[in-house]
């Protein structure tokens, strides 16, 4: 088994440390067959903005991939967009969390919003979605349009993979529609009615856009598994990820037809020059726990480091998070503390 750390100069590089820090603390005495790769791309693809051969050969040779995304540099979304597309990721899967030691932060103020935990599932927007667009004239007006495909492979492939992140949780899936007259969405729909039939155990829900946005607003803390098309996933998350009131830390990975996937922190990090040491890692940390629970298969691994996490949230916070009743605390500091409690955590589990 093998991660790929990628990661760029400056604040980047310093989260992936953190995260890799925790990452060996927790498997170096219960997964020993784990290795990492810390590669680092090269000046020429850092101001071009697309990954060099050489990175891509390292990524294809990994389980798993993890990616700092930062405001600036090599980590800007341009570049992630570029090594999901060269590696032949089409979906997408983000969890959203809201820790009880972080419900004061939502702007939801219902007791059920402290346990919100979801995750969402949806194909990857990409401009090949929309093959063809323009402008024509219809009764003498000038009209915009837009054609939609959706393509059954992944569509199918996207399901199976919320079907079995379902089986992994609370065996609950919603599948919410943007538009029920669309043919992209009947095609959609066909397909997830094809794949329920081989997770039998799954209770699936079907909602519209309208009753989802409610829904998630209303009782957040209802939710297991949301899988969703490009468009309605992308405002989704938005609106999901606003909920939180910490959007800083989330994380998200793209993945494909293997156990291959791109992990990363939803949230781009600050530019560069703002104060290192003062820049929460969680995100990050949280990225790895997905790397291991979804493409490594190590579920007690990923749990241990978010329990990790969600205590050590509890006891203190970095500058970017700050809470007056918690003591303030370095991301170094903040990081060693999560990588002690979650190798206490693996140590006890046995």
């Amino acid at each position: 088994m093998k991660i790929c750390i990628l990661s760029s100069s400056a604040l980047a590089d310093e989260m992936v440390k953190h995260a890799k820090a925790v990452l060996e603390a927790v498997c170096k005495k219960s997964r020993p067959e784990l290795t990492f790769c810390h590669w680092q791309p090269g000046e020429t693809e850092m101001e071009d903005g697309v990954p060099s051969r050489e990175t891509v050969d390292q990524c294809r040779t990994s389980d798993a991939v993890l990616f700092c995304l930062q405001q600036e540099g090599v980590c800007r979304k341009s570049y992630l967009e570029h090594l999901r597309l060269k590696l032949g990721l089409f979906g997408s899967m983000r969890p959203i969390r809201i820790l009880p030691s972080l419900s004061s932060c939502s702007p939801v103020k219902d007791p059920a919003a402290g346990g919100m935990d979801c995750l969402l599932v949806q194909e990857g927007w990409s401009d090949d979605l929309l093959p063809e667009q323009g402008e024509k004239v219809i009764n003498g007006d000038l009209c915009g349009y837009d054609v939609l495909l959706a393509n059954s492979q992944t569509a199918q492939l996207t399901a199976q993979t919320a079907f079995r992140a379902a089986m992994k949780r609370r065996k609950n899936l919603i599948c919410a529609d943007l538009c029920e007259k669309m043919s992209s969405s009947s095609l959609r729909r066909r397909v997830i009615n094809l794949t329920a039939s081989e997770f039998p155990e799954v209770e699936l829900t079907r909602l519209s856009a309208a009753q989802i946005c409610s829904r998630l607003v209303c009782s957040p803390g209802a939710f297991d598994v949301v899988l969703a098309g490009p468009l309605l996933g992308e405002l989704l998350f938005s609106s999901a990820t606003a909920i939180t009131g910490v959007p800083g830390l989330q994380c998200a990975a793209y993945f494909g037809y293997g156990k291959q996937g791109l992990y990363y922190n939803a949230a781009p990090l600050p530019a560069s020059g703002e104060n290192e040491d003062s820049t929460c890692p969680a995100a990050v940390i949280l990225a790895v726990a997905m790397a291991l629970r979804h493409s490594l298969n190590l579920e007690k691994e990923a749990a241990c480091i978010e329990r990790a996490v969600a205590k050590v949230l509890s006891l203190g916070r970095t500058a970017d998070i700050r809470q007056l009743s918690l003591p303030i605390v370095s991301a170094s500091v903040f990081s060693a503390y999560i990588a002690q409690t979650a190798a206490d955590y693996i140590a006890s589990a046995g």
